[in-house]
């Protein structure tokens, strides 16, 4: 060692030439090394970017240090072949970016000021350099000097599988952005933290993300065996998702196994694309510790899956003795906790499953307290975060194309009604319908016929009527959770020969099913044909892929509507979220279950007027 050559020449009275140029250079090996490790500390440009935190939601806050890492010398490859492309695909999105970023410390917030030096977006993931580390209030002085070069701008495409291994081939979409706000900005708070999780893809390409000693751990949304839930309550509280992993420094990952892998459904957008202001990738690489990757064997995916720490949620699988049901907000201040100095600190992946859209007022408390002004749960912010998330995927997204085609359905000139008329919270508890539990509907589809046809064309009427009310000129795109209504609204009563052999149905003009041909033929009733049985990703059995495309196939058609018309259930209403149209009317509520009178205070706004509805 180089100290112990040094203190050797220092002791000896008599030595020979030999001996003072070994003290020499042992003196000299040590000065470069004290110099390098001086340097390196303070001038690092491979130290970790930190996301920026918000302090003060909890009483305590961690303190720790940036992690580093030796660059391996295929990571610069994968650098240099990224910066390449960009020159070649990327456009320049300057103009959309701010020069300063915010960091929260307590309720306080200042900015530091940062160059944009190559403000650009890459073919993979998202590549630039600035002037400041953004880090944790507690250690900026120590980080002061530091020079940092993988700051992030928006972008991403999947041609360079090497980084983004995990995917199915990314939707062509150019239009699935149109329906946002272009000028509303997202909160710097998740800009930055979309700009940080890209830049540790870059730095820690493919499986490294996972497995390299110093990239940052994970945080995953995860739905493997259990009751996720539907799309609503799986990808609603993607606002509090990105608040969990950015206050706890978490690259946040996205994995499904029920009833398939998300990829199927949708993918990140392409950043390429006019519109698409930023692309998140959610997608974990394939991964068999993770249940990423386990050879088309599903229940070795779950096992790994499942087998991972995982926070306490309120999912009805997780739901923990007496307290199975805290307050969201405590269930987010204790999941910041366990993550950075409590029971999961040091664990390298940790999965969640917390359903937050029920009590968004409980998060919006905590960015409150932050000195936030956007709630972003009401504001255009929502769906430009969906909408960094996802896209159709190509499968989804032809289905779609051939449906708009078919039907001349043009963004934001349809009125999209749905009615979902097999959820247990429709009937009062114990109504039957031709001898069979109305509660049951939602597993088990019933026969579209006596009085379960009638109580759903009831819905579909009532649903109808309520959306002429908002607007009648338009076409409206009928969808519903059950088949043979879409398949008799928007198809059979326009089709003359099926009332015509069915004419014994309509002779009185009361019943259900004069009631609705009446409504068809004063609109503009259309609908896709349906294929194969709507099916709820959470409930239904399993079956082929390809038979839950039409799920996500209405959602987006939803997000596309100028006007929406729903009831029971958040499909419909998530839809309008993430479009943030404020043409929407919901027309039931639940019959039972939470508090019904709260829930028509907070809607009065969007209610249904009902003596007007009975009128068209």
């Amino acid at each position: 060692m180089p100290t112990t050559t040094t203190t050797t020449t220092t002791t000896r009275n008599n030595f020979s030439k030999k001996d003072a140029c070994l003290a020499l250079i042992g003196s000299c090996i040590f000065f470069v090394g004290i110099t390098n490790l001086i340097i390196g500390f303070f001038y690092n440009p491979t130290n970790i970017q930190l996301p920026p935190i918000m302090s003060g939601s909890i009483e305590e806050n961690v303190e720790r240090s940036p992690r580093r890492h030796d660059d391996y010398s295929n990571n610069n490859n994968h650098m240099e072949e990224n910066k390449r492309i960009a020159g070649q695909q990327a456009r320049m999105m300057s103009s959309s970016r701010s020069s300063n970023r915010t960091i929260f410390a307590g309720n306080t917030i200042r900015s530091d000021s940062m160059g944009e030096e190559n403000n650009r977006s890459t073919a993979t993931i998202e590549v630039a350099t600035s002037n400041h580390d953004i880090i944790p209030p507690q250690m900026q002085q120590q980080q002061s000097n530091h020079e940092q070069s993988n700051k992030v701008t928006q972008g991403q495409n999947t041609t360079d599988t090497t980084i983004i291994e995990h995917r199915i081939e990314l939707s062509q979409s150019e239009a699935h952005q149109i329906v946002t706000d272009p000028n509303h900005k997202l909160p710097k708070w998740i800009t930055d933290y979309f700009e940080w999780h890209a830049s540790m893809r870059a730095k820690f390409p493919g499986e490294q993300i996972l497995t390299h000693p110093d990239a940052p751990p994970i945080l995953i949304r995860k739905c493997a065996v259990t009751q996720c839930g539907g799309l609503h309550d799986r990808l609603g509280q993607l606002p509090m998702d990105l608040y969990l992993a950015n206050q706890t420094q978490r690259m946040l990952f996205i994995v499904w196994l029920k009833p398939y892998s998300l990829e199927h459904f949708m993918v990140p957008p392409d950043a390429s694309l006019e519109g698409n202001e930023y692309s998140f990738n959610w997608k974990m690489p394939p991964y068999q510790k993770y249940g990423t990757k386990c050879e088309n064997k599903r229940k070795i995916c779950a096992n790994n899956l499942m087998a991972l720490p995982q926070l306490e949620g309120n999912m009805r699988a997780n739901r923990i003795g007496k307290n199975a049901f805290k307050p969201v907000g405590q269930l987010i201040d204790e999941s910041v906790y366990n993550l950075t100095k409590g029971v999961y600190k040091d664990e390298k992946a940790v999965t969640f499953e917390i359903l937050g859209h029920l009590k968004e007022d409980e998060f919006e408390e905590r960015l409150r307290n932050l000195g936030e002004t956007d709630m972003i749960h009401n504001t255009p912010s929502f769906g430009k975060i969906f909408l960094s998330f996802f896209s159709p995927s190509r499968q989804v997204q032809t289905i779609m194309d051939r449906i708009r085609k078919d039907l001349g359905l043009v963004s934001r000139e349809y009125t999209a009604v749905h009615c979902r008329v097999r959820h247990p919270f429709g009937y009062r508890p114990g109504t039957k319908f031709n001898g069979a539990y109305a509660g049951k509907a939602d597993r088990d589809i019933p026969e579209f016929v006596g009085d379960w046809k009638d109580a759903m064309l009831g819905t579909a009427i009532h649903a109808i009527r309520c959306a002429a009310t908002i607007d009648a000129k338009h076409k409206m795109y009928f969808m519903s959770d059950m088949s043979d209504l879409v398949d008799y609204m928007a198809f059979n009563l326009s089709n003359p020969e099926y009332i015509s052999s069915h004419s014994k149905w309509f002779e009185d003009e009361t019943s259900a099913d004069a009631t609705a041909k009446g409504i068809v033929t004063r609109y503009k009733i259309v609908g896709r044909e349906q294929n194969t049985p709507n099916l709820h990703i959470d409930k239904a059995e399993m079956t082929n892929v390809e038979d839950y495309y039409a799920t996500f196939v209405d959602l987006f058609l939803g997000i596309h509507a100028k006007c929406v018309s729903y009831g029971i259930g958040f499909y419909a209403a998530f839809a309008a979220k993430i479009s943030g149209t404020k043409c929407v009317v919901k027309y039931a509520y639940e019959k039972y279950g939470g508090n019904k009178e709260k829930v028509k205070m907070k809607d009065k706004d969007i209610r249904c007027k009902y003596r007007l509805a009975s009128q068209m």
